[in-house]
C-alpha cells in the first residue's frame, strides 16, 4: 500500500516545523510507521525533534560526487550500490520514526541538485512507511521543483498577516499548475492565532483555498521549543496539539482511533 503523504508549506516563520513534528506525534500515537522529511535547508524539523549527529542529503550528494570522480573500472560499476549506501547513511533511525534531512549545499545559489536528490530518495524509500510528513522549504520553490509532487494533503500555513495569506495563495496556485501534483485535498491553517482575521480568511476563500481552521499560540509549545525539547514529547493537553488533532480528524487526514503500537520498518 502506498503511504499517506502530507506536506506543510508556507512562508518562513509560519510554524511549519513545529506542526510537522506535532503531526508526527499524532500519527505515532496511532501506531503508524513514519518517515519525516526535513526539506528546509534551515533544518527546523530536525531541531524540533531534538535530532543530533545526522548526515544530510546535501552531504550525501557531495560524497556521491566525490566517489564518482575517484572511481575507476569496476568501482564505477558499483557506483549505484555506493549511492544507495550513502543515501541510507543519511536516514536517521529511531524506535519511533525515520528522518531524512535535506540540509544545505556547498555550491552557491540554487538548491536544485539537492532538491532533485531528495525527491529521488523519497521515491526510493517511501513505500516502506504508512505516513510521510514533509516540512517543506519556505515559499513555493519545492512545489515548482516537484519535491512535493506525490503529496496527498498539502497543508498551507499562514498567520494573521497579508504576506502569509498571499504566500499560501501562491502555493495553492503553484499546486494547481503543477502537472505532477494531484492532491486529494488542499487546505490552509491559520497558525499561532486565536481567531483568523476575517478579511484574510475571505481572501483565501476567494482564491478557492479551503480554510481548515486555526491552531492557537501555545505557551507550552513556545517554552519547550525555546529549551530545545522535542515536540514529540509535548503533553497531550497542549492547546496547539489538541487543535491540530481536531483539524486533521475533521478533514479525515488523521485516523480517529489509536489501535496499534508503533510499527517501525526494518531497513
Amino acid at each position: 500500500m502506498k503511504p499517506l503523504i502530507i506536506a506543510f508549506l508556507g512562508k518562513g516563520g509560519s510554524g511549519k516545523s513545529i506542526l510537522s513534528a506535532l503531526s508526527a506525534k499524532l500519527f505515532l500515537q496511532r501506531g503508524l510507521r513514519l518517515l519525516l522529511i526535513d526539506a528546509d535547508p534551515a533544518m527546523g524539523l530536525a531541531t524540533a525533534l531534538g535530532a543530533e549527529d545526522f548526515k544530510t542529503i546535501g552531504e550525501a550528494r557531495a560524497e556521491i560526487i566525490h566517489q564518482a570522480r575517484i572511481s575507476r573500472g569496476e568501482e564505477k560499476e558499483r557506483l549505484s550500490e555506493i549511492i544507495d549506501f550513502l543515501l541510507m547513511e543519511a536516514l536517521v533511525e529511531t524506535p519511533d520514526y525515520s528522518l531524512l534531512v535535506m540540509g544545505s549545499t556547498n555550491t552557491v545559489g540554487c538548491y536544485c541538485p539537492v532538491n532533485n536528490l531528495l525527491r529521488e530518495t523519497i521515491t526510493r524509500i517511501a513505500d516502506q512507511y504508512d505516513v510521510v510528513i514533509i516540512d517543506a522549504e519556505a515559499g513555493i520553490e519545492q512545489i515548482n521543483r516537484e519535491v512535493t509532487r506525490s503529496v496527498h494533503y498539502p497543508i498551507l500555513l499562514t498567520d494573521n498577516s497579508l504576506r502569509g495569506a498571499k504566500t499560501a495563495i501562491l502555493a495553492k496556485q503553484a499546486i494547481d499548475r503543477s502537472p505532477g501534483m494531484n492532491p486529494q485535498r488542499v487546505g490552509a491553517i491559520f497558525n499561532r492565532v486565536e481567531n483568523a482575521d476575517p478579511s484574510l480568511q475571505k481572501l483565501l476563500e476567494e482564491a478557492s483555498l479551503e480554510v481548515y481552521g486555526t491552531v492557537p499560540a501555545d505557551p507550552v509549545v513556545t517554552a519547550r521549543d525555546a529549551r530545545g525539547e522535542s515536540a514529540m514529547e509535548m503533553p497531550d493537553h497542549s492547546g496547539a496539539l489538541v487543535a491540530l488533532e481536531n483539524i486533521l480528524r475533521t478533514f479525515q487526514i488523521l485516523p480517529d482511533d489509536k489501535p496499534r503500537q508503533p510499527r517501525h520498518p526494518a531497513l
